[in-house]
Order: C-alpha cells, then sequence, then structure tokens
C-alpha cells in the first residue's frame, strides 16, 4: 500500500519528503539503487546527497533542481545559445585568411531573347 501511495504522489509531481534514503530515491526517480553512488560524482553535494551520521540520503527537490539546470545547459547548447560565452576575449586582432584558390569568378553575361520559328 506504500509503494501505491507514494506512485500516486510521484505522479502528481509531489513528494511527501525531500531527504529520503536511497531505497526510497531510487523508487521516486527510477534510477537502480546500485547506481547511485557512481551517479552521486556527478551531483552537487549538500544539494542532490549528503552524509550524515554516516548514513547517505537524497534529496528529491535538489535533484529536480540539477537537473532542470542540465536541461537548460543542454537546450542552450543545442540552439547554439553559448556560443557567445566561448568565444576569445583577447583585445588582439587577427587579420583576415586570403584565399588562393583557383575558382573561376562569373562573369556577366547579357540576356537574348531567343526567338523558335520553323525552319
Amino acid at each position: 500500500m506504500d509503494n501505491e501511495i507514494l506512485s500516486l504522489l510521484h505522479q502528481m509531481g509531489l513528494t511527501p519528503l525531500d531527504w529520503v534514503d536511497a531505497k526510497q530515491f531510487a523508487a521516486l526517480t527510477g534510477i537502480a539503487e546500485q547506481k547511485l553512488t557512481h551517479r552521486k560524482r556527478e551531483w552537487p553535494e549538500n544539494v542532490v546527497w549528503m552524509k550524515q551520521s554516516g548514513n547517505l540520503y537524497y534529496s528529491i527537490r535538489g535533484y529536480n533542481k540539477w537537473m532542470t539546470k542540465q536541461a537548460n545547459i543542454r537546450y542552450r547548447k543545442a540552439c547554439g545559445l553559448d556560443q557567445g560565452a566561448s568565444k576569445s576575449t583577447l583585445h588582439e586582432t587577427v587579420p583576415g585568411i586570403k584565399s588562393h584558390s583557383r575558382t573561376q569568378s562569373l562573369q556577366r553575361v547579357s540576356v537574348q531573347r531567343l526567338e523558335l520559328g520553323a525552319t
């Protein structure tokens, strides 16, 4: 019965507690409990997880906040919105590069009307 209540609360986007143990966190997020130790290396301590009295606890709110931040970062990269942030901040100018390719240049031509007649 407890799992049904947790499942219903999870479907509604509600959590009865914020800081939960690994088993409850795994049940709420769908992340296998065995993978949490490895995954927590990516998560900020005291935001998504913390160690208290020798026990590990995970924050549902902290995890949702972190996931939302990651989604925003990926969205901005996919849209090219972060390209300006990676440009060089040096104040020196670099001369333009000239191409020495042998591509033919286009020439202007005059348009002449073509008349089709009986031969």
